[in-house]
């Protein structure tokens, strides 16, 4: 029988494990702060056009890493750390440079400056608290503990990420809950934030003398693994799959991300998989062809 080693489902837990994001929150907001006031002074780049390119550049780059790079699971490959979600995020960055630029232009009223450097200023404060406004803002609604077959069932549509770690710590020898896993992974009443879940299953997993790695595998990788469960993310592609079985008859919403386990494989190739939403299931390798692409989380000795 597996023996586990239950985490503590208490407040204290939750509290403690926010220190690492307010170190980086705090170092963050410091950096911004920096940065724009350094852009501000007369240095460079020294003309006015130059200043005006710069501003353009940096707006551009803010706009283009949230809708390409912000939150993704790579961040954590690069940057181990629980707090990634918040040291990886570049927006407040490129917000202080542009809001310090702004103050600089040439043949603009002081009004003028100084209310787009203010919306900048905000844009720049929001990005900055970005890891905890979802929760301050969309708090999710009252978890459950329900375990079927050794699966931890989500108790809303938005928990499908800490009730999966659940399920993929209970494979892995160590108890935790989806209660205990909601404020970890930062999960909101709309989600969890890819990040989140990383860091959500990094600080249970610390605390029991193991690390969480995020790593990018390929199919071929996958059915030489023999280290499970493997906790991932899947998604229904968008094109080409709105009338397809997977819509009709598993329900899944092309588009909308869900988190699920790998406990195994068996001698058919099939994958035995953890499924917050409906339970234990049998996938092919065909069906994690369309629904997964590379990104996991697995479970290392510390």
């Amino acid at each position: 029988m597996l023996m586990t080693r239950r985490v503590p489902n208490s407040l204290s837990i939750a509290i403690d494990a926010m220190a690492d994001l307010m170190i980086a929150t705090t170092t963050m907001a410091a950096a911004s702060v920096g940065l724009a006031t350094v852009c501000g002074w007369k240095g460079y780049p020294r003309s006015g056009q130059s200043t005006i390119l710069a501003l353009t550049i940096a707006v551009s780059a803010m706009f283009a890493f949230l809708f390409y790079a912000a939150g993704r699971l790579y961040w954590a490959r690069w940057i181990p750390d629980s707090a990634v979600i918040a040291w990886s995020n570049l927006t407040p960055l490129f917000a202080a440079a542009a809001t310090g630029w702004v103050f600089r232009l040439p043949n603009t009223p002081l009004w003028r400056r100084a209310t787009l450097a203010g919306l900048l200023g905000l844009a720049c404060l929001a990005a900055v608290l970005w890891p905890f406004l979802g929760i301050w803002l969309r708090p999710t609604l009252p978890a459950g503990h329900k375990v079927v077959r050794g699966i931890t069932r989500q108790t809303s549509w938005a928990t499908c990420s800490p009730a999966a770690a659940s399920t993929f710590f209970r494979f892995s020898g160590i108890e935790a809950t989806e209660a205990a896993l909601i404020p970890l992974c930062l999960t909101d009443a709309s989600g969890t934030p890819t990040l989140g879940l990383y860091r959500g299953v990094k600080r249970i997993a610390n605390q029991q003398g193991r690390d969480a790695q995020a790593v990018l595998m390929s199919m071929d990788e996958l059915e030489k693994n023999h280290a499970w469960p493997l906790l991932i993310m899947v998604k229904l592609p968008e094109a080409g799959f709105r009338e397809s079985t997977y819509v009709t008859e598993w329900g899944w919403v092309p588009g909308l991300g869900h988190t699920v386990v790998i406990l195994g494989r068996n001698e058919e190739g099939h994958y035995a998989i953890g499924d917050p939403a409906v339970g234990a299931e049998l996938w092919s390798a065909a069906d994690l062809n369309v629904l997964w692409h590379g990104d996991a989380i697995r479970l290392v000795t510390d």
